[in-house]
């Protein structure tokens, strides 16, 4: 017969296998663009000289600028800002490098890049496409430069199934460009 106190400890550790279990099958993540996340080493500064093209940098805890990177997808939520997004928002996760630096006594709440927008953009044929996204997150396992977009912005620049691509990317700060409208 089993004693009281071991019966406890076994159903507090069945319990907490069935948490482990109930939390995995409730995350939602996209395998594909996370296991063609490589361990790459990629240059902090660019030498890119097109017209317009201005090295990132922080001006007041913000990114500001233009880099290069790799482009991935990944299932919104609850970000490292302290939102809750969904998948058909036009938002993105900032590389860990580069959110890091800027976030005040270990809170990621308070980051200044929170709420901050970028505008990704890829050359496909002879088409420039191009997103502007606002920051809601933090990527662990994206590099300087890199961005995890939602499924949304990530189809308008291409398809799921290439799971990873080269992006250029002008971090914007709060400005964001207003469309003129059309005639």
């Amino acid at each position: 017969m089993i004693s009281f106190q071991k019966s406890v400890v076994l159903f507090f550790a069945f319990a907490l296998v069935v948490l482990m279990l109930e939390s995995a099958s409730a995350t939602s993540i996209s395998f594909r663009a996370i296991a063609k996340r490589g361990k790459k080493p990629k240059p902090i500064s660019d030498t890119n000289t097109t017209v317009g093209f201005t090295p990132v940098h922080i001006e007041n805890g913000v990114w500001i600028g233009d880099t290069k990177g790799d482009c991935t997808f990944y299932s919104i939520g609850l970000g490292a800002c302290g939102t809750y997004n969904t998948d058909a928002e036009m938002v993105y996760a900032m590389n860990w490098e580069m959110f890091d630096q800027g976030t005040p006594a270990g809170n990621p709440n308070n980051n200044p890049n929170c709420g901050t927008f970028a505008e990704v953009s890829r050359k496909v044929g002879n088409i420039v496409k191009k997103v502007i996204v606002k920051c809601v997150d933090r990527c662990h396992g994206c590099q300087f430069g890199d961005v995890d977009l939602s499924s949304t912005a990530f189809n308008q620049l291409g398809h799921p199934d290439e799971g990873r691509f080269k992006v250029d990317v002008k971090f914007l700060g709060s400005n964001v460009p207003v469309a003129s409208p059309t005639p």
